[in-house]
């Protein structure tokens, strides 16, 4: 089981991003509680096997709307917020806990991923909070939006 830095996941996080929904980002400066705060959306997952992880993606609406479009070749104007939020930040849960189960079993063990969970702003806060605490944090932040990544060590 490998460990995981808060710097690779960040750079396997942006690039996967730029991959699947043509979004380029770049580590956010302000602290995750800041970019939390901005978020409107959040999805939660599990990551089963030796070392279990759990993982939450909170995204701000400009986030959602680029990620959106992006993915549904769509213009970042004709994306709802409110319609597309929950389908996006669990579709980037989905990809991202890919991301993080193959850094952490270096594809040589096994390891089952759970099915991403929409979550309420108030457990969000609190997923942070645990995960400060054994975990880590990435935040990215394009020219539209933040992205926030929460990993939680179970």
């Amino acid at each position: 089981m490998s460990s995981v830095t808060t710097d690779r996941f960040s750079g396997l996080a942006a690039m996967a991003l730029e991959r699947m929904a043509f979004v380029i980002t770049q580590p956010c400066i302000d602290t995750p509680g800041e970019v939390l705060v901005h978020c409107v959306a959040h999805a939660r997952l599990e990551l089963q096997g030796e070392g279990a992880h759990s993982l939450c993606v909170s995204a701000s609406p400009g986030m959602v709307k680029e990620i959106a479009s992006g993915m549904m070749g769509m213009e970042p104007e004709d994306i709802d917020v409110d319609d597309h939020a929950r389908a996006t930040v669990t579709e980037i849960a989905n990809i991202l806990g890919g991301e993080l189960m193959m850094l952490l079993t270096d594809g040589e063990s096994q390891m089952s991923l759970g099915l991403p969970n929409e979550i309420t702003d108030e457990a969000a806060g609190k997923f942070l909070d645990r995960s400060t605490a054994s975990g880590f944090q990435c935040s990215l932040e394009s020219n539209c939006g933040r992205l926030l990544v929460s990993v939680l060590r179970l």
